[in-house]
C-alpha cells in the first residue's frame, strides 16, 4: 500500500540472498507459433540498485510427463531510478521454450531473481508486480 493514495499492489518479492522462484502456467493460443518469447519484468522496490531477472519456460502437451525440463533462461538487467516507482525492464532475448512445442500447450513460464550475478546489486526485497510475454502468432485467430 502506498503511503499518501493507498495504491494497493500484490506483489512477490524476491530476496536478495535467497534464490526465490514464482511460475505461471498458461494454456497458449492455438494461434501461436510453437516459437520463441520474450519476457518484460515489472516490478519495485524501496532502495536503489541493479536487479538481474531470468525467465525460461516448458511447454507441456497432452500425455507429457510433468517432470519435463524447462529451456535455457535468459536474463534482463534492470535498475531502480527511484525508489517506490514502478520499473519496466527491457524484454529479455528469445527464450527457447523446453519440451516439444505443439499448438494448443500449456507453458510453465518460471520467473526468478538472479541474485547471485554479479549485476545484482539492490540489497532489498525486488517486488515482481508482473510480466509481459511476447510471442509470435501465425495465424489471425483461434479458429
Amino acid at each position: 500500500e502506498s503511503t499518501t493514495n493507498k495504491v494497493m499492489l500484490r506483489t512477490l518479492d524476491f530476496d536478495q540472498t535467497t534464490a526465490e522462484y514464482a511460475q505461471i502456467a498458461i494454456p497458449m493460443p492455438k494461434s501461436w507459433n510453437e516459437g520463441t518469447v520474450t519476457v518484460q519484468f515489472i516490478w519495485t522496490a524501496g532502495a536503489t540498485g541493479n536487479v538481474v531477472w531470468a525467465a525460461q519456460g516448458v511447454a507441456l502437451s497432452d500425455d507429457d510427463a510433468v517432470d519435463t525440463a524447462f529451456g535455457t533462461a535468459q536474463t534482463v538487467t534492470d535498475g531502480v531510478t527511484a525508489s517506490g516507482d514502478v520499473m519496466e525492464s527491457a524484454f529479455t532475448s528469445a527464450i527457447t521454450i523446453g519440451g516439444t512445442p505443439a499448438a494448443e500447450d500449456i507453458v510453465v513460464f518460471q520467473f526468478y531473481r538472479d541474485a547471485s550475478n554479479g549485476s545484482d546489486t539492490l540489497a532489498a526485497d525486488a517486488k515482481l508486480i508482473g510480466v509481459r510475454i511476447n510471442y509470435t502468432v501465425n495465424a489471425g485467430d483461434d479458429a
